[in-house]
C-alpha cells in the first residue's frame, strides 16, 4: 500500500490540476461568454483607385470585425481595401463590404444572397475568429463555410476565402487560456483551408506569414483584442499573393489583365 506521503503527494498534485483547470475554465467561460472588447467597426466599402470611365472591378466582402477595423479610423487602413490599393486593377474597384463585427460563419450565411444580388466579380469571405472564440464545433463551421462557398461558386464569381492566424497571440489573452485557443484556431484554420481547396476559382487568401508579427503588443488596438492598423498592414501583405490570384481571375472573366503596381 502506498505511504502517507505518496497519497500526500498524489492528492496534492490533484488539486494543483484540478486548480488549473478550474482556472482554465474560468478564464475561458469569461472570454467566450461575455460582451468580448468592443471599439467601433468602420465600412470599408467604398472606391478604390482606376480612371472612373472604366468599369471598376466589383468587389463584394463578406465577414466578421476583420473586414471592419474596430479603432481604425480610415477604411484604407483595413487590410482588404490597403491590399487592393496595391494592384493596379483596370477601373480599379468598386468594394462593397457586407461586413459585420462579432459574426461568425452561421452570421455570414444570411448575408450571401445579398451579396449575390450585387453582381460580384469577386467575393471575399473572412470569417472563423468568432467560431473560434465562441467554440462552434469544427465540424459544423467546416460545413457552414463551405454551404457559404458553394453557393457564392455557383453565382460564378470568383472567391477569395482567408485563413485566421494564430489568435492564441492576441495580446489581451493570458496562459494557459491562450494556449487553449492557439489549438482551436488551427482546427479552425484546417478547416477553411479545406473548404477552400475543394473548388477551382476558389483562392485562399493566407494571413499565417503574419503571425510573427502578431507577438507585438504594438499592433494591437486600445483593447488589445483588435488590430490596429500596423496589424492590418501585416494581414495586407500576407495575403496579395492569394488576392492577386483571385483578381486575375476575375479580370480574366471580363476580358482584362492585370499589371503590378
Amino acid at each position: 500500500m502506498p505511504g502517507r506521503s505518496a497519497v500526500r503527494t498524489t492528492a496534492s498534485m490533484a488539486a494543483l490540476i484540478g486548480g488549473m483547470l478550474a482556472g482554465l475554465v474560468a478564464e475561458y467561460y469569461w472570454t467566450t461568454r461575455r460582451p468580448l472588447p468592443s471599439l467601433t467597426g468602420i465600412d470599408a466599402s467604398g472606391p478604390i483607385g482606376g480612371i472612373p470611365s472604366e468599369a471598376p472591378l466589383r468587389v463584394v466582402a463578406l465577414g466578421d470585425s476583420t473586414l471592419t477595423g474596430p479603432g481604425i479610423d480610415d477604411r484604407g487602413d483595413i487590410w482588404l481595401p490597403r491590399a487592393l490599393a496595391h494592384l493596379d486593377i483596370p477601373g480599379g474597384v468598386e468594394l462593397i463590404s457586407l461586413a459585420v463585427g462579432g459574426s461568425r460563419a452561421a452570421d455570414v450565411v444570411a448575408r450571401v444572397d445579398e451579396a449575390i444580388d450585387l453582381d460580384p466579380d469577386l467575393v471575399v469571405v473572412a470569417v472563423g475568429c468568432n467560431d473560434v472564440i465562441h467554440s462552434t464545433p469544427t465540424r459544423r463551421f467546416s460545413a457552414t463555410l463551405d454551404s457559404v462557398v458553394a453557393r457564392l461558386h455557383a453565382s460564378g464569381a470568383v472567391v477569395a476565402v482567408a485563413n485566421i492566424g494564430d489568435l492564441g497571440s492576441i495580446a489581451r489573452l493570458v496562459w494557459p487560456l491562450s494556449r487553449l485557443v492557439t489549438v482551436r484556431s488551427a482546427s479552425i484554420r484546417r478547416a477553411i483551408e479545406t473548404v477552400a481547396a475543394r473548388r477551382d476559382r476558389v483562392v485562399l487568401l493566407d494571413v499565417t506569414p503574419s503571425n510573427v508579427g502578431f507577438r507585438d503588443r504594438g499592433v494591437f488596438a486600445a483593447d488589445l483584442f483588435h488590430p490596429a492598423a500596423a496589424g492590418h498592414a501585416l494581414w495586407a501583405d500576407a495575403v496579395r499573393p492569394g488576392l492577386e490570384q483571385a483578381v486575375e481571375l476575375a479580370l480574366a472573366d471580363r476580358g482584362d489583365a492585370l499589371e503590378l503596381a
